[in-house]
């Protein structure tokens, strides 16, 4: 993808400002810094599952007794006992199994977090894309309507220095000149801070292109049964993967009340005998058996298996609400603005007509034309509805846009 920024010469400014498509916007945005504060967060999970497996390290353990070094008689060789010995904590229970199932299932978590929100990333720039092509097909039909506007003005002001007609006419055409003017100010405008908006979604520098995707092309988008929906989700996936961490945090609480065992074995020198030292120390769970940590954990898979329970539900509505939507829209941009668009026209070329054989006055034929502009300005916004509505049906449906 081509973008035009600051740093290119005057020479360049005078060219076309180049082409950014939706395809190349989404790309961008897959490739901005936002996208890859989600790739890090899942290289942070899978750091978490590897440090999960580590079993604890072994200790080395060195001690003297009976020292006496203020004796003038002491000997350290012959008269202290020396310990050289190894010490291993020995996990009971199935606890390190049980960490990797909880470091893996916060892993699932957050793969499906991050698939969650590059779509919602993806969905955003796609209707910030559609908005800012609405947006500039206004600001190309204000500017269309002012050049038709401003041969106009020039028409009637000939004919009034030439004293063929009267100057109230002119004076119409100027007001109406005027109000295109400012409506044009406003749409330009407009259309900068949507396109600002765009590339603040796409997460890049704004610069100057030209949006080339035609609204009006889209694509039918099939029903989806609300199985297939729930099964392919990503935050209903997040949901279920929060639900598997609270079980898998809830098996490791109840190992971790098992206290594990320490092993301890090495050498001896007692005195001048060198003997073999060996040793088990086992912690009494008479007080702390983890009590505090289970009720925790089991309080957490209750809530997540509501929470899931909830946005299934919510998940069963938003596809209603949104495949609803989408029908109304498409029936709309499918059946009653072509009709709509053909009449507006065709009133146009009548009036328009009859005025310049002076069968209407001036008012009735910048009525036409206001009515077939604003008719114009209706159909954008219907199709650009019509664009937000598959976006957020796919998003409905956990299909990326």
């Amino acid at each position: 993808m081509l973008l035009c920024f600051t740093g290119f010469c005057s020479s360049m400014k005078a060219q076309a400002p180049p082409e950014l498509t939706l395809h190349d916007a989404v790309e961008r945005a897959l490739h901005s810094p936002q996208a890859t504060v989600l790739d890090s967060e899942v290289q942070q999970a899978q750091g978490m599952v590897r440090q999960a497996g580590l079993g604890p390290n072994p200790k080395l353990y060195l001690q003297s007794e009976d020292l006496r070094p203020w004796a003038d008689s002491f000997d350290f060789a012959n008269q202290t006992e020396d310990y050289a010995y190894l010490g291993q904590t020995l996990e009971v229970a199935g606890k390190r199994s049980k960490r990797v199932d909880l470091a893996k299932a916060k892993l699932q978590m957050t793969e499906a977090s991050r698939t969650l929100r590059t779509r919602q990333i993806i969905g955003r720039v796609t209707l910030s894309y559609w908005i800012a092509v609405s947006q500039q097909r206004i600001v190309e039909l204000l500017r269309q309507d002012m050049r038709t506007v401003d041969e106009m003005v020039r028409y009637h002001h000939q004919r009034v220095d030439a004293g063929a007609a009267k100057g109230v006419d002119l004076l119409r055409m100027q007001i109406e000149q005027d109000r295109l003017a400012i409506a044009l100010k406003t749409s330009e405008q407009t259309l900068v801070q949507s396109r600002l908006d765009l590339f603040k979604q796409i997460g890049v520098p704004a610069s100057d292109v030209k949006l080339v995707d035609p609204i009006e092309a889209s694509r039918p988008i099939q029903p989806v049964d609300i199985a297939t929906v729930l099964s392919q989700r990503p935050d209903v996936m997040a949901a279920r993967a929060t639900v598997q961490a609270t079980e898998a945090d809830l098996r490791l609480q109840h190992a971790n009340a098992i206290p594990d065992l320490d092993l301890f074995g090495g050498y001896k020198r007692n005195t001048t005998d060198n003997t073999a030292y060996g040793g088990l120390q086992i912690p009494l769970p008479l007080r702390n058996r983890n009590q505090g940590e289970v009720e925790r954990a089991r309080a957490s898979v209750t809530a997540a298996q509501a929470q899931l329970s909830v946005l299934e539900q919510q998940v069963r509505t938003e596809v209603q609400q949104a495949y609803s939507s989408y029908e109304t829209q498409k029936e709309i941009v499918e059946k009653t603005l072509p009709e709509m668009r053909q009449r507006a026209q065709q009133n146009l070329d009548i009036v328009g007509q009859a005025y310049r054989i002076g069968g209407v006055d001036l008012l009735r034929f910048i009525d036409a034309e206001r009515t077939e502009f604003d008719v114009e300005i209706n159909a954008l916004h219907a199709m650009t509805q019509l664009q937000q509505s598959i976006v957020q049906l796919q998003l409905a449906y956990g299909e990326q846009p």
